[in-house]
């Protein structure tokens, strides 16, 4: 439970930045703050602007049921004040809409299961078109015809683990872009950019 300190957090906060009010997200961002360090004496005394400002930009882009979610995950199950990374990574595996892509060991599982079912007669079914790929960048009649499928299978899990992380690596930095709005800064540029070379 908050104590009074952390009751009065939104007047210090509008006191200490008297030249602006708090926008609709850094209210929802101080409850969270609130309510995480609550949970750690430590950080009961700081100032939590400074986190709530950089919550709002570093997790803007996260729904707030499922940002709610992973601060009460986080602070469940760690020992200090949740970080930026801790909270996405909760928030990546609360959120439903995130593709839930099978391990290396079961997406060469259901390559194993798929060369038995399917063959080179019909087309091999897979639980995630990550897995489809891996296959296919093999080659499925290589997979199913293979003379060595220890070596088949070490490559797979090697691309497999390759195309996952390029994977994951490509949304992280489409989330950042979105959050620091880059990606319209890059479309600003680019129009402003084709009005100059018509000018021409």
């Amino acid at each position: 439970m908050p104590t009074l300190k952390h009751g009065n957090e939104v007047e210090k906060m509008n006191r200490q930045n008297v030249r602006r009010e708090l926008t609709p997200q850094e209210v929802k961002m101080l409850a969270l703050v609130v309510l995480a360090s609550s949970s750690y004496p430590s950080m009961q005394s700081k100032d939590p602007q400074p986190i709530v400002s950089a919550w709002s930009l570093m997790l803007a882009d996260i729904p707030l049921e499922i940002l709610q979610a992973a601060v009460l995950k986080v602070c469940r199950e760690s020992e200090f004040f949740p970080s930026v990374a801790q909270i996405v990574a909760a928030a990546a595996e609360l959120d439903p809409r995130n593709e839930k892509l099978p391990s290396a060991a079961e997406a060469w599982e259901e390559v194993e299961q798929q060369i038995c079912a399917a063959g080179i007669y019909k087309p091999p079914v897979f639980s995630s078109d990550l897995v489809r790929r891996a296959a296919r960048a093999i080659g499925w009649l290589q997979l199913c015809s293979s003379e060595n499928p220890a070596a088949d299978r070490a490559h797979f899990l090697r691309l497999y683990e390759s195309m996952k992380n390029k994977r994951k690596e490509a949304k992280e930095i489409e989330q950042v872009m979105k959050i620091a709005g880059v990606g319209d800064l890059i479309r600003a540029l680019a129009g402003s950019q084709t009005k100059q070379e018509a000018t021409r």
